[in-house]
């Protein structure tokens, strides 16, 4: 019998303050609080909202603009909802993988 894949848990540590827009390689909305960033490479960076996002929970897309700098910055940068609605990054925070114990079937 194969073993069950073990289940990734991500576990928060401190992050940065910007990230660097062309490493961006894709994102996972995360309900109304947090974006998870993946960058090239695989890393992860969470983006939390300083406020409730409930337009980025209901459309599950949003945009995001860099300023001249290419960078992405807590503190000053916004993630653009679909609907039109902006929400400020709070902060970042590298995510770690954990990964759990595999179980047998």
């Amino acid at each position: 019998m194969r073993a069950i894949p073990a289940p990734v848990r991500w576990v928060e540590k401190s992050g940065p303050k910007c990230v660097t827009a062309s490493q961006l390689a894709g994102a996972i909305v995360n309900g109304t609080d947090s974006v998870d960033l993946v960058l090239k490479g695989g890393d992860r960076v969470r983006a939390l909202l300083d406020d409730d996002c409930t337009a980025l929970g209901y459309y599950g897309g949003f945009y995001l603009k860099t300023a001249s700098d290419g960078q992405v910055c807590a503190r000053r940068d916004t993630i653009r909802t679909r609907s039109g609605d902006s929400c400020a990054i709070g902060k970042f925070k590298r995510l770690i993988a954990k990964v759990e114990k595999s179980r047998k079937p």
